[in-house]
């Protein structure tokens, strides 16, 4: 069964990317606050990258390799950010299924807890829908909305990895977040 192209939940709506979406993320994106967390986006951010990066979506999720989606508030359809799941390259073929979380909100948008509703849905879709054994997340160790993100949804400290950050011109040390299904239906059966 194919994955879901549409996501539900009580205020949004996570949804695959449409061309004249571009518009929308240049404008959101285009922000050095929102730009600043993110490993590899340009600044300026414009149109034609928001639309390469449309093209490129639909691409990967045809070939299975990244599941991305807009979000949108319920109510009226504003985009209020992006958020997806990439598809991590087994290391051995006996690895896991693994997927690393990622997502930005436009700055309007911020600790309104759209971040968290999207975040929880992402992860159902993940582990419900794609069969995932594991979902891992980093993030700049100064970033404390996105780590109160993580926590909220379940993913807890797995360690620390060196990663680029071409935005900001360096490689840098992250904290790395992780979840596991079995650990996900735990805290499903619980809540």
């Amino acid at each position: 069964m194919a994955p879901s192209q549409r996501i539900t939940t009580q205020r949004l709506v996570l949804r695959r990317h449409r061309s004249e979406d571009a518009p929308a993320i240049a404008r959101l994106i285009n922000d050095w606050e929102v730009v600043r967390w993110l490993a590899d986006v340009p600044f300026p951010y414009t149109e034609k990258d928001a639309a390469d990066w449309i093209e490129q979506t639909a691409e990967n999720w045809a070939d299975g390799s990244d599941y991305q989606f807009v979000v949108a508030l319920a109510d009226g359809g504003a985009m209020v950010g992006h958020i997806g799941l990439r598809m991590k390259q087994a290391e051995v073929t006996a690895s896991p299924a693994i997927a690393e979380l990622g997502y930005w909100f436009g700055r309007p948008y911020w600790v309104h807890g759209y971040a968290t509703e999207a975040a929880r849905a992402t992860i159902a879709f993940g582990f419900d829908e794609l069969g995932l054994d594991r979902i891992i997340a980093g993030c700049l160790a100064d970033n404390d909305r996105s780590i109160r993100v993580l926590a909220k949804i379940g993913l807890s400290s797995v360690g620390i990895r060196r990663q680029s950050f071409a935005t900001l011109g360096e490689t840098l040390e992250v904290p790395l977040f992780g979840l596991s299904r079995e650990v996900y239906r735990r805290l499903q059966v619980s809540s």
